[in-house]
């Protein structure tokens, strides 16, 4: 059984409009709220390239692809021109990626919308995490989507081995990244040798797990697939 958490899927800002008056005359004072968080910035630089990389978290509970664009942008436009390179004037690529939370960026994989700007591009280009959004853009509708039957079902199957959906995501996470630390420490220049060890160390862990807490086949999988979706 392969890894489970590697998948290749926020922040935005509103405009707020006050009148004040100075000098008998109505002034339009307009205030930038931005709902995001900046959690951090990674900058790598060759004598060809200058990659700039922002990671923030999504601050706001409207999950539309129209306001995660806008706050991908947002943060996009304020560090396209930044000067933070020795060799270059701007970074030449440039990589936003929003999460829905601080939990969810300890995965970088966990995306809910990704930003990439590369040399050739006109404009830069976004991807959203449509599995991510339509679940999270579900959660308080009263009619239930077919999804949100099938994770009602998990939750309640882990609830009768004492499970709880994230909390589980998670020490699957911490589980996977043990076993490729162990064989980080035995084979250091990776390789097929080392890929291996970790294919060997997850299905030994799997089939523990399975066995601890009675658990079908396929359930680990589909965890996987909903903490994803589902856990913030």
């Amino acid at each position: 059984m392969k890894t489970f958490f590697k998948l290749a899927v926020l922040a935005s800002f509103l405009i707020g409009c006050t009148n004040t008056k100075s000098d008998n005359s109505s002034v339009l004072k307009f205030e930038t709220i931005r709902n995001y968080e900046m959690i951090s910035e990674v900058k790598s630089e060759t004598s060809n390239k200058a990659q700039l990389i922002e990671y923030a978290v999504y601050k706001d509970t409207i999950y539309t692809k129209d306001a995660l664009r806008i706050a991908i942008m947002d943060i996009y436009n304020i560090n396209k021109d930044k000067k933070a390179f020795t060799k270059h004037d701007n970074a030449t690529v440039i990589g936003v990626y929003l999460f829905t939370s601080k939990e969810a960026f300890n995965d970088k994989a966990n995306w809910i919308a990704m930003l990439i700007k590369r040399p050739g591009n006109a404009e830069p280009e976004v991807t959203f995490n449509n599995f991510k959004i339509s679940a999270l853009g579900n959660v308080d509708n009263k009619v239930k989507s077919a999804d949100e039957i099938e994770l009602e079902k998990l939750k309640a199957y882990l609830k009768e081995r004492g499970l709880e959906l994230c909390a589980f995501a998670e020490t699957l996470k911490k589980i996977e990244l043990d076993n490729i630390h162990k064989a980080d420490h035995k084979y250091p220049d990776y390789g097929d040798k080392h890929m291996a060890m970790v294919d060997r160390l997850d299905a030994q862990s799997y089939r523990e797990l399975r066995k601890k807490y009675k658990l079908s086949e396929d359930m680990l999988g589909e965890v996987a697939v909903f903490a994803m979706s589902y856990c913030k």
